[in-house]
C-alpha cells in the first residue's frame, strides 16, 4: 500500500479566507475572542513572515502584525469543512484515516509511489477547485514517511518519498525533525551524541534500550523510514481516547472561587460531550498553565467509568487543590481519558444509581440542545457564566445559530 499524508495548510485561517473574501490575500490571524486575551490558533502564510506563529499570546502577534485581520475561531465550520474534505478523499480510495482536523492518510493498495503520487497531485487540485483550500501532501510507502514528507515543502508542497530518499532528506536534519521527538526527548538525545536523525538510525540498540527503554529501538527504526502502523479506515470506527475543554482566562487569576467555578463550568461540558457522543471515562485529567506560562498536568484513575460532572468536578478540583501553589492562573482544562463506549462500560455510578438523577441529567441536556448552552450551567460557575462564552461548549441548536446569524448581520449589530 502507499500512503499519503493529506496536510491542510493554515486550516483555520485559510477556511476564513475562502468564505470571506476580503479577508484574501491579507494576513490573517485566527484566535479566541480578539477582544479578550488568548493564543493565536492558527495563523495564515502571509502572516507568518511578521513571526506570527500558532500558541503565541494573541497580544504579541498583535504587536508583531498590527494589520493583520483578528478573526475569532469557529470550531463547528472547520469541523463541518473537515468532514467535507474526508468525503472528498472517498471518492478516491474508501482507505481514508483521519489524523486530525486538517489532516488524514489516505492509502492506496496495490498502487506504486509514482502512481500514488499522481492521485495526489489530483486530490490536491480536487481540494483547490471544490473548496479554493490548499494542501501539503506527503506520500511514502508507510504513515512515518508520508506524515514528514507532507513537511518537507509548505505550502502547496508535494513530495514523494521511499526508505532511501527519506534517509537521503532527514539524516542530515536535526533530531526534533523526527516525528514522535519533542523537545525534552530531543535534548536527551542530544546530550548522548545524537544531534541528528542519522546519529539516532546509526546509533547503537543496547545503548537506546537503556537509557529510553522500549522507545528507543522504536524511534532507531524510524529514523530509518520503518513504520508497520496500519492505516485503520475511519468508517471502521477509530478509537475515541479522550475528551476534554480548556480556557484561557480573560486575566491571570489567583481567586479561588473564581478558579474552581470554571473547573466547574468546564467539568460539566466535558461530561456533557461524554453523554453526547455515548462515552463514559475512568481518567480525569487537570492541566495548568500559570502566568509564566509554566504548564503541569496531573490526573487520577476512577475506580469506575462515568459521565458524571459532578464526580468529573470533584476529581478535578482536588487535583487542582493538591497542585496549585497560589499564584496566578492563565490557563485552566479538564480532560476526561480512558474512555468506553456507554453501553458495554462496566457499572457506573450515575447511570445504575441513580435512575432519577440521570431523568435530571436527559432533561438539562435536552434543553440545553434547543435552547443553547447558556440556557443552564451549574450554579457554582453564574458568577463568570460571560467569561467563557468563547469557549466551544457543545452543540448550538439550528434556531440559536440562526438567531445568533441574525445579529451579526443587522445594522445595529
Amino acid at each position: 500500500m502507499a500512503i499519503l499524508l493529506v496536510d491542510m495548510d493554515a486550516f483555520f485561517a485559510s477556511v476564513e479566507q475562502a468564505h470571506h473574501e476580503h479577508l484574501r490575500g491579507r494576513p490573517v490571524i485566527v484566535c479566541g475572542d480578539p477582544g479578550r486575551r488568548g493564543v493565536v490558533t492558527a495563523a495564515s502564510y502571509e502572516a507568518r513572515p511578521f513571526g506570527v506563529h500558532a500558541g503565541m499570546p494573541v497580544q504579541e502577534a498583535r504587536r508583531l502584525c498590527p494589520h493583520a485581520e483578528f478573526v475569532e475561531g469557529d470550531p463547528e465550520k472547520y469541523v463541518g469543512q473537515s468532514l467535507e474534505l474526508l468525503n472528498l478523499y472517498l471518492t478516491f480510495t474508501p482507505d481514508v484515516e483521519p489524523f486530525s482536523v486538517d489532516e488524514a492518510f489516505v492509502g492506496f493498495v496495490n498502487t506504486d509511489l509514482e502512481e500514488a503520487g499522481r492521485r495526489a497531485a489530483a486530490i490536491q487540485r480536487a481540494i483547490l477547485e471544490r473548496f479554493a483550500l490548499d494542501a501539503s501532501i506527503g506520500v511514502g510507502p508507510n504513515k512515518l514517511v508520508a506524515k514528514m514528507g507532507a513537511g518537507v515543502r509548505k505550502p502547496r508542497g508535494l513530495t514523494v518519498l521511499d526508505e532511501a530518499a527519506f534517509r537521503d532528506t532527514f539524516w542530515p536534519r536535526d533530531i526534533q525533525d523526527l516525528w514522535g521527538v519533542g523537545p525534552r526527548l530531543a535534548e536527551r538525545m542530544r546530550s548522548l551524541g545524537f544531534k541528528t536523525v542519522g546519529d539516532l538510525a546509526r546509533a547503537p540498540d543496547p545503548v537506546l534500550k537503556g537509557e529510553f527503554g522500549i522507545i528507543g529501538p522504536q524511534l532507531r527504526e524510524a529514523a530509518w523510514g520503518r513504520d508497520d502502523t496500519p492505516l485503520t479506515p475511519y468508517h471502521e470506527g477509530a478509537e475515541v481516547k479522550s475528551m476534554g475543554h480548556e480556557v484561557t482566562l480573560g486575566e491571570d487569576s489567583d481567586e479561588p472561587v473564581y478558579l474552581k467555578g470554571t473547573l466547574l463550568r468546564l467539568a460539566d461540558q466535558v461530561a456533557r460531550r461524554l453523554r453526547a457522543e455515548g462515552y463514559v471515562g475512568r481518567t480525569v485529567v487537570l492541566k495548568l498553565r500559570n502566568h509564566r506560562f509554566e504548564t503541569c498536568t496531573r490526573q487520577k484513575a476512577l475506580a469506575e467509568h462515568t459521565c458524571d460532572h459532578e464526580r468529573i468536578y470533584a476529581t478535578v478540583r482536588a487535583l487542582f487543590e493538591a497542585s496549585w501553589k497560589g499564584g496566578p492562573v492563565r490557563l485552566l482544562g479538564v480532560s476526561v481519558a480512558s474512555l468506553e463506549k456507554r453501553e458495554g462500560a462496566a457499572q457506573t455510578e450515575l447511570f445504575e444509581r441513580d435512575d432519577r438523577r440521570l431523568r435530571l441529567t436527559e432533561a438539562a441536556d435536552r434543553v440545553r440542545n434547543k435552547l443553547g448552552e447558556a440556557s443552564l450551567v451549574p450554579l457554582g460557575s453564574l458568577t463568570h457564566r460571560g467569561g467563557l462564552r468563547h469557549v466551544p461548549f457543545g452543540a448550538m441548536s439550528g434556531r440559536v445559530l440562526q438567531k445568533q446569524k441574525a445579529r451579526e448581520e443587522s445594522p445595529d449589530g
